[in-house]
C-alpha cells in the first residue's frame, strides 16, 4: 500500500467506512473534551493572585498543560485533595499523548494520521502517519482494530470522567472561595 494524499477513507463507500470513521469519530471527540476540560480546569487554578510562584502563561502543548496542572495541584493547598488524582491522570494521559516507535497508538497518530482504509472483516482501520525526523519525512502505515479504538476511548473517557468531578466541584462559587482561600 503507497503513500496518499489524494485518497483516504473519508473518499470510500460511507456504508463500509461508518464504522472506523464513527470509531476514530469517537476518539476525536473525547479527545477534543479533554482537551477542553484541562483548559478550562488551568484557567481555573493558573491565577497569579493565587500564586505568582506557582503562575505560568497559558501553555499550548499538552504535555506542558499536565506539567503546569500538575505544579499547581502538587503545590497549592486548595488543590491538594486532588493531588493523587492529578499524578495518577497525568501519568495515564502521557502514555496516551506521547507518541513512541514501540506503540503505535497515541493520541498524535490517531488524530493526525490519514485514515486510509477499512477492512470490514478483519475491522481494522489503516492509518497512513507522517513523521518528520530531522529534514526527512518517515511515513508509515498503522493497523488499529476497532477494539483498540474502543479501548483508547474508554481510556480517554475515564479521564473526562475524573477531570468532571474536579471540575464540578472547583466551577461554583465554593470551589472559587476556596482557590481564593477564603474557606
Amino acid at each position: 500500500m503507497g503513500f496518499s494524499f489524494y485518497h483516504s477513507l473519508v473518499d470510500d463507500d460511507p456504508k463500509i467506512a461508518a464504522p472506523a470513521l464513527e470509531a476514530l469519530g469517537r476518539v476525536a471527540a473525547g479527545w477534543s473534551r479533554l482537551e477542553h476540560h484541562l483548559d478550562a480546569l488551568i484557567i481555573q487554578v493558573n491565577k497569579p493572585q493565587y500564586s505568582e510562584r506557582l503562575f505560568e502563561q497559558h501553555p499550548v502543548s499538552f504535555s506542558k498543560k499536565l506539567a503546569l496542572l500538575k505544579k499547581w495541584f502538587n503545590n497549592y493547598p486548595p488543590l491538594e485533595k486532588w493531588q493523587e488524582d492529578i499524578r495518577y491522570l497525568a501519568s495515564r494521559l502521557k502514555i496516551l499523548s506521547k507518541e513512541d516507535a514501540q506503540k503505535f497508538l497515541s493520541r498524535n497518530v490517531l488524530l493526525h494520521a490519514i485514515p486510509a482504509s477499512y477492512n470490514a472483516e478483519t475491522e481494522t482501520l489503516t492509518l497512513h502517519h507522517l513523521k518528520f525526523v530531522g529534514d526527512q519525512i518517515h511515513t508509515r502505515h498503522i493497523d488499529v482494530s476497532l477494539k483498540q479504538l474502543s479501548t483508547f476511548f474508554d481510556l480517554v473517557q475515564m479521564a473526562n470522567h475524573l477531570l468532571g468531578l474536579i471540575t464540578q466541584e472547583l466551577f461554583t462559587e465554593e470551589g472559587h472561595a476556596q482557590l481564593e482561600g477564603r474557606q
